[in-house]
C-alpha cells in the first residue's frame, strides 16, 4: 500500500472537543446506540475522554430529537441551591427543582421545534407560559434557575395543591418553607403534559436532552453540592420512567468519573449498574478514531500503516502500541502525541513524509510534560500537594519502585501542607492511575494493573511491587529497569 505524506497535514487535531468541529471526525461508539435506546441516563468519563463529542454529535446531527445541550459552564450553583425542598430526604432535596428546569426546557425545545407548523392547544399554552415568565420561548438556563416568580397560568392542565390551583409560584421565598417542593412538582407535571402532547404530535419517538459541562466548577465538591449533582440524576431517572406522559423524555447527564466517585446515596450502585455507560477506548478504536480524522484532514481514504514505515520499536514494540501505552486511553492523549511527533518528523526534509521511530522518541520529553499538566488539572483540586508524591517516585530513579522505597522516602520529603499519609498517597496516586501494581495474570504470569485500563481493578494495600504510568517516565527522569522488555 503506497504511503501518504504528512507534510501538508496541520495537526492531527485538537485535543478538546469544545475547540474543533467533532462532527466531522465523529467516531460512533457503542454509547451511542445505547443512549439512542433510551436505556442510558448518565454517560462517565474522565476528562477528555469523548463526553463532549457526544453532545456535539447528538445535537448538531440530530437537532430534531435531541434540542441544544444544556451546558452547565459558569452554572448559578448558589441560586440553585435557595430552591430546596426541605420536606424530602437530603439527597432528594433537589429533584423538584432539576426537574422543573428539565420540564422548561423541554418545553423550550418544542415549542420551537414546532414553529411553521399549525397551533395546537399544547403547543400555545407552552408558548404562553414561556412568553409570559421570560420573554422568550428559549430562556436561558441561568434565567430559569434565578427566576424570582413563575406565573403558572396558560398550561392545559393547571397545576394544583390539594385540589387548590397555583397562580403562581415565589421561588425566593424562606429556606424553611416545606411546601416549595409540592408547588415546584405540581407545575412540572403540568408542563410535561402540554410537553408530552406536543412530543406526540409531532411524531418525536423519544425526546432527548444532554445535561454538558456539569463538572465545570465542580471539582471540590461540599456536600451541598454533591445532593445538587445527585438530585439532577434523580430528576432525570423520574423524568425518563413517567409513565404518565405521552411520550418518551430521556435527559441525560454527562459528568466525569472522578466526580462520580464522591458522591455516595442509596441508589448509586442501581444507577451504575443499569442507567449509566462508562466511555472507554481500545488501541483499536483509538486507531479508528485517528484514521477518521487523517482522512478528513487529507482529503483521501487513510490508514495508520500508510503513515509510518513499519519499523518496530525498541522491544519490537509497534509505533501505535508504543504511542498508546503512553495515553490514559482517551482520544486527546492521542491527539497530542501525534501533534508533537508531527512537529518533530517535519524537521526531516523528505518525501513522502512518514512517521519513523525516531520522530515518535524525541517527542516523548514533550509529551510527558503534557500528560502531567493533565494531571494537575484532575489531581490538584482534590490533592494540591500531589507533586510531592510523584517527586518520591522520582527518587527511585527506575520507573518499577518497592512500596518500603516509597514509604520511607515520603515521610521525609513531603510538605507540612500535605496530610495524606503514606498509604493514602499511594491509594490517591493509583485512583488517578498515576501508578499501577503488579498482580498475578493468567496461568502464573504477572502483570500492572493500572485503574484507567480496568476500573473496576480496586486498589490492593497489600502490594510490595509498584510502577509509573509509561506516560511520566520524562517528566518524572525515570529509567528502565534492567532486563525490561522495551516497553518501558
Amino acid at each position: 500500500m503506497d504511503k501518504i505524506s504528512l507534510r501538508n497535514l496541520n495537526d492531527f487535531g485538537r485535543t478538546a472537543a469544545e475547540d474543533e468541529p467533532v462532527i466531522d471526525y465523529f467516531l460512533s461508539t457503542p454509547a451511542v446506540d445505547k443512549i439512542l435506546a433510551g436505556n442510558i441516563l448518565l454517560v462517565l468519563g474522565r476528562k477528555g475522554s469523548g463526553k463532549t463529542a457526544l453532545v456535539k454529535h447528538f445535537t448538531e446531527t440530530l437537532s430534531n430529537d435531541h434540542g441544544s445541550p444544556v451546558s452547565l459552564r459558569n452554572y448559578p450553583w448558589s441560586a440553585h441551591a435557595e430552591l430546596v425542598d426541605k420536606g424530602a430526604s437530603e439527597s432528594e432535596a433537589y429533584v423538584a427543582s432539576w426537574r422543573l428546569l428539565i420540564a422548561i426546557r423541554m418545553a423550550s425545545h418544542v415549542v420551537r421545534r414546532g414553529q411553521g407548523r399549525p397551533y395546537t392547544d399544547a403547543r400555545s399554552a407552552l408558548e404562553k407560559f414561556l412568553m409570559r415568565n421570560f420573554g422568550s420561548t428559549d430562556p436561558e438556563t441561568q434565567s430559569i434557575v434565578q427566576q424570582q416568580k413563575l406565573n403558572v397560568e396558560g398550561l392545559s392542565i393547571g397545576p394544583q395543591i390539594a385540589g387548590i390551583a397555583l397562580g403562581s409560584i415565589n421561588l425566593r421565598r424562606e429556606a424553611t418553607d416545606r411546601v416549595l417542593g409540592a408547588e415546584l412538582n405540581a407545575l412540572t407535571n403540568s408542563i410535561l403534559n402540554d410537553v408530552s402532547t406536543v412530543v406526540a404530535e409531532l411524531g418525536i419517538d423519544r425526546l432527548y436532552m444532554h445535561f454538558d459541562e456539569l463538572d465545570q466548577g465542580l471539582d471540590r465538591l461540599n456536600e451541598q453540592r454533591k445532593f445538587m449533582i445527585v438530585g439532577l440524576i434523580l430528576a432525570a431517572r423520574e423524568i425518563s420512567r413517567a409513565s404518565n406522559l405521552r411520550a418518551n423524555i430521556c435527559p441525560v447527564v454527562y459528568l466525569r468519573t472522578d466526580i462520580w466517585d464522591q458522591i455516595t446515596f442509596s441508589d448509586k450502585n442501581k444507577i451504575t449498574r443499569n442507567s449509566a455507560h462508562s466511555l472507554r477506548w481500545d488501541s483499536s478504536s483509538l486507531k479508528s478514531l485517528v484514521e477518521i480524522r487523517l482522512t478528513k484532514k487529507l482529503g483521501t481514504p487513510v490508514v495508520w500503516s500508510q503513515i509510518e514505515d513499519m519499523e518496530k520499536m525498541r522491544g519490537s514494540q509497534a509505533k501505535f502500541d508504543h504511542v498508546v501505552a503512553r495515553t490514559l486511553m482517551r482520544p486527546r492523549d492521542i491527539i497530542q502525541f501525534l501533534n508533537e511527533a508531527l512537529e518533530v518528523a517535519r524537521e526531516r526534509d523528505v518525501e513522502p513524509l512518514i512517521f519513523v521511530n525516531d520522530d515518535i522518541n524525541r517527542c516523548r520529553g514533550a509529551y510527558s510534560e503534557y500528560l502531567k499538566e493533565e494531571l494537575d488539572d484532575e489531581v490538584s483540586p482534590h490533592w494540591p500537594k500531589w507533586d510531592d508524591a510523584l517527586a518520591v517516585c522520582s527518587k527511585t530513579e527506575t520507573i518499577t519502585f518497592d512500596r518500603a522505597n516509597f514509604i520511607a522516602n515520603y515521610q521525609t520529603m513531603r510538605s507540612k501542607e500535605d496530610d495524606l499519609s503514606a498509604d493514602e498517597a499511594l491509594e490517591e496516586l493509583y485512583r488517578f492511575s498515576v501508578i499501577g501494581y503488579q498482580t498475578r495474570m493468567g496461568a502464573g504470569g504477572s502483570g500492572w494493573a493500572f485503574r484507567y485500563l480496568n476500573p473496576n481493578a480496586k486498589w490492593d494495600p497489600s502490594v510490595s511491587r509498584l510502577k509509573v504510568h509509561l506516560g511520566l517516565k520524562e517528566f518524572a527522569r525515570l529509567k528502565e529497569e534492567r532486563g525490561s522488555n522495551g516497553d518501558a
